[in-house]
């Protein structure tokens, strides 16, 4: 599904990746480890294309996507969760997900893909209308997910999907997306 050949990447003259080979069969999941430092945020840049590799390939079902834009990467059916939390706090819960559709043109499969993310995280349903900067960090890291799951991604890519939350909520975040992986 995808496959990264000798990747290396820079920012300006300093070179933070340097000839990264692996391959991600379809329904697996994979885990990059390594120091603070080590360039995991910088090599998910690149698989989506906020940073161009300096030498290597990407491909992604057979295709080469290493020079695409993200917004083609994303047609793509590749959806980045970055580090953080980003959400849109002074929206609301339903309008940050409507965001997360905006590759899709018909209503019935928006509205299809909002149920679904309502089924995986029932708590966001309760609070569909509450302004998104109210929820917990552990909420709002539902919603940051549930707001990628929009698109009908084919491959999802979390950046720090953990970063700052209670061990509790790490365990459920991540067995939410074990079960989203089984689908």
């Amino acid at each position: 599904m995808l496959e990264i050949k000798n990747v290396s990447a820079s920012y300006g003259m300093i070179q933070i990746l340097r000839d990264v080979s692996f391959h991600i069969k379809e329904k697996e999941i994979v885990s990059i480890i390594g120091p603070n430092g080590a360039g995991k945020t910088t090599l998910v840049k690149t698989i989506v294309g906020l940073l161009h590799p300096t030498k290597g390939e990407i491909r992604f079902k057979g295709e080469n996507i290493e020079k695409l834009q993200p917004y083609e990467i994303v047609k793509r059916k590749i959806t980045l969760i970055p580090e953080g939390r980003e959400i849109f706090p002074k929206m609301t819960v339903e309008e940050n997900l409507l965001l997360g559709a905006y590759t899709i043109n018909d209503g019935d499969k928006i509205k299809e893909a909002k149920e679904r993310g309502y089924q995986i995280f029932p708590v966001l349903k309760k609070k569909e209308k509450a302004l998104a900067q109210t929820l917990s960090g552990g909420e709002q890291q539902m919603l940051v997910i549930c707001r990628s799951l929009m698109s009908n991604p084919e491959m999802l890519i979390l950046d720090e999907p953990s970063l700052g939350l209670a061990p509790l909520v790490v365990e459920k975040v991540l067995d939410t997306v074990r079960k989203i992986n089984e689908e």
